[in-house]
């Protein structure tokens, strides 16, 4: 009764999804969409709410918008043999980055990191350039199981992820990674400040609103801050350098050489526990070059393979040679895939293939899968965010 007779239609758009879940991104969007007029009021509450607590996609993203999902959910959807098994794909394809990439380098990474005080620089400098596989792995596996059940029953959720380590720029990254919370955050947070349609100051001040309101989702530390703070200081140095690095005319590599390091180095906030923690491993990178010293000292005394256990932190802790082995032959193979289905979906290159082709790659997968689930500590990262 209350909705029959509620002074005005966006008022029903704001009790109904305030009352299920608060502030959440999907229930602040929808209410601001209808304040400005951008999608319709859904006067059906039952429509509303299973938009907000739309199941595959309610936990970690990726983040909807009423105007896309609201007429899915209207919808008759009948059983489609390739949206079943494009969804399964997608499924195992998330499942594998999930077990075979993020959680075997995981085990290596929270070992050095929290014991940063006692491993080398070598383990350190190591442990943070795997961290940023770990977090996309962890980040778009789960992504990618999402949408594939969401593709299983009919559904188009988006893309969440789309080779962001690949690209030539921070603000590239940014709309490669996360890209629901990053399109998110340019049209509630930073158009709302004024984008880029105001004098270049305000520009930057706005970038920094803007990135800082993520810093502080993730987190309420100063870490998180200084990680979001970080972002819009790259977007801001970006922005005002970009004729001088259009004149430079730097390879494709090269930029996406760059910008992978300039991320990886604000992973280390993202990742330490405090600033005492971040200040102590950005200080024993910094000895990288002194290590190699310690290096070529242990080798004469311990011999070869000694050296490097102790210099990268390879004892039974992390499993040792074997683990790493298997971490460093799998990145590889990962990017490998990665350059390949950058221009052309994967799901494309794999249906395209002859049946004994396609299931010889099903189930390479499946075996890979099934050999990595008892190192699985079963906890996606984003989970506590």
């Amino acid at each position: 009764m209350f909705f029959k007779y509620a002074p005005s239609n966006w008022l029903k758009g704001i009790i109904f999804p305030l009352g299920i879940s608060f502030f959440t991104f999907q229930s602040i969007s929808y209410i601001a969409d209808c304040y400005t007029k951008k999608i319709e009021v859904e006067k059906n509450p039952f429509y509303v709410a299973l938009f907000i607590s739309f199941f595959p996609v309610i936990s970690s993203g990726p983040i909807q918008r009423a105007g896309s999902l609201i007429p899915q959910l209207k919808t008759t959807h009948h059983f489609d043999y390739a949206n079943a098994t494009d969804g399964m794909k997608l499924f195992a394809w998330g499942l594998f980055k999930k077990l075979c990439i993020a959680d075997r380098i995981a085990i290596y990474v929270n070992y050095v990191y929290g014991n940063a005080s006692e491993n080398y620089g070598t383990a350190i400098f190591l442990a943070t350039i795997l961290y940023s596989f770990q977090i996309y792995c962890d980040f778009s596996g789960y992504s990618d199981m999402a949408i594939g059940v969401a593709k299983y029953m009919g559904f188009d959720v988006g893309k969440n992820f789309d080779h962001p380590y690949l690209s030539q720029s921070v603000g590239e990254f940014w709309r490669r990674w996360h890209i629901s919370l990053s399109t998110w955050l340019r049209d509630y947070i930073y158009i709302p400040l004024g984008g880029s349609r105001v004098a270049l100051p305000r520009i930057y001040a706005n970038l920094f609103i803007t990135f800082l309101v993520s810093g502080l989702w993730h987190g309420s530390t100063w870490n998180f801050v200084i990680w979001g703070l970080l972002h819009g200081f790259y977007q801001c140095v970006g922005r005002a350098g970009k004729p001088f690095f259009e004149k430079r005319k730097l390879p494709s590599f090269i930029k996406i050489f760059i910008t992978f390091c300039l991320v990886t180095f604000a992973w280390i906030f993202f990742r330490a526990d405090n600033l005492q923690a971040s200040g102590l491993i950005i200080i024993k990178i910094t000895q990288v070059p002194l290590n190699l010293i310690d290096f070529i000292s242990l080798k004469g005394e311990l011999g070869l393979k000694e050296a490097i256990r102790i210099l990268f932190a390879l004892n039974e802790n992390v499993g040792g040679f074997p683990s790493i082995i298997k971490i460093v032959i799998i990145i590889p193979f990962f990017l490998i895939i990665s350059i390949a289905t950058k221009h052309k979906d994967g799901l494309t290159i794999i249906n395209e293939r002859k049946c004994l082709i396609r299931w010889f790659y099903y189930s390479v997968f499946i075996f890979l899968i099934m050999l990595n689930i008892k190192i699985s500590n079963g906890d996606f990262l984003y989970l506590q965010f």
